[in-house]
């Protein structure tokens, strides 16, 4: 991750994995046959589709074990830091030429190991960048969070130059020269490689992109906490244990990840977004309340017709309105969580599932 040569470990030392990228998953957990398609807006694609597209694009194979990594860190990298599509293709494009999407990755010769191929692994001729790491270990939530550790602190300006870009090659190249250290001008940089994987990653992703239907979305939309609605936490980004189930980025993902953020538990095959209140086992209801999770029937307020929506109870007003939150319904920059509310007569039209 220096300019200084140190025998990188691009494709051809990895050449012999499987790679299968699959985008946009934060956290842990591999993905499960049983996915559910929740609402249209923001990313849908799994990692058996991205490693299909990744493929056929490419010419390589990539398993759905490093597909899921690619995701965890794309979707930090779009929730937490805000990337956009473009900038999120181009970091990942360079992770590609780093490490093939293996996490596990080492390369002795360099002293550096990880997804972004981080100094200090077993030398310090490169730098030491994993003391900053909460543990040396090559685990991907660890990393997920040194990446973020460097982006809120001595590599802010990556966020500042690659975060809002609207072109994934530029983006790939002011990752490479920012965060990793390497001049253009150098070979390890392979300009038209990572150029290449950062279009094909962003046209995989940008096809997988819904339009969300605004017709019919009567609630007041913010990608921020609406002013007067006191002190509401933010959601942290992570995706706990059992959310590998629903599709990063949807709706169901979010909410599942945002209960239990705040120690409320739902099962892990809720179904769609409009099938929620239906699930046995957990009491639904029309009178709007906090902290729980607000299903919409198929095409209510602006849901998708065929899966319906699911989103988070943030708060309910003495008048009856609501606070939601919500994701896949802003959609650009992909995973970002947005926030509406609705007035009482509206809000009772919605069910509203008790977690555990």
């Amino acid at each position: 991750m220096k300019a200084i040569k140190r025998g990188l470990i691009g494709l051809g030392t990895v050449s012999v994995l499987f790679f299968t990228l699959v985008f946009l998953v934060i956290g842990s957990g591999s993905v499960d046959s049983q996915t559910y398609s929740a609402t249209s807006g923001g990313i849908s694609v799994s990692a058996q589709e991205f490693a299909q597209k990744f493929t056929e694009k490419t010419g390589r194979q990539l398993s759905e074990e490093n597909a899921q990594t690619a995701l965890d860190f794309g979707a930090r990298l779009m929730n937490q830091h805000h990337f956009t599509l473009q900038g999120t293709s181009g970091s990942l494009a360079v992770a590609y030429r780093e490490c093939g999407f293996d996490h596990t990755a080492v390369n002795p010769s360099g002293g550096v190991a990880g997804f972004y191929q981080w100094s200090g692994w077993s030398s310090t001729i490169n730098g030491d960048r994993w003391a900053q790491a909460k543990e040396k270990k090559l685990d991907k939530q660890i990393q997920i969070d040194l990446m973020s550790a460097e982006l809120e602190g001595p590599y802010a300006q990556v966020v500042e130059k690659v975060g809002p870009s609207t072109d994934p090659k530029q983006a790939a190249r002011d990752w490479s020269q920012y965060y990793e250290g390497v001049a253009i001008s150098d070979s390890q940089t392979k300009v038209s490689d990572i150029e290449q994987w950062a279009e094909v990653i962003y046209d995989i992703l940008k096809d997988a992109q819904a339009t969300f239907n605004q017709e019919n979305n009567t609630g007041s939309s913010s990608v921020a906490v609406p002013e007067g609605w006191g002190n509401i936490s933010q959601y942290d980004g992570h995706a706990y244990d059992g959310s590998g189930s629903y599709p990063a980025g949807q709706c169901t993902w979010y909410v599942f990840n945002r209960a239990k953020q705040l120690g409320i538990q739902f099962d892990s095959f809720m179904g769609n977004g409009g099938q929620w209140w239906q699930k046995a086992g957990y009491k639904s209801s029309h009178t709007p309340k906090k902290h729980t999770a607000v299903s919409f029937v198929q095409g209510q307020a602006g849901s998708d017709p065929t899966y319906g929506h699911v989103a988070f109870c943030e708060e309910v007003r003495s008048d009856g309105s609501v606070l939601i939150s919500e994701m896949n319904v802003v959609g650009v920059p992909a995973m970002t969580v947005g926030y509406r509310v609705f007035d009482a007569n509206t809000a009772k039209q919605f069910w509203y599932v008790d977690g555990h």
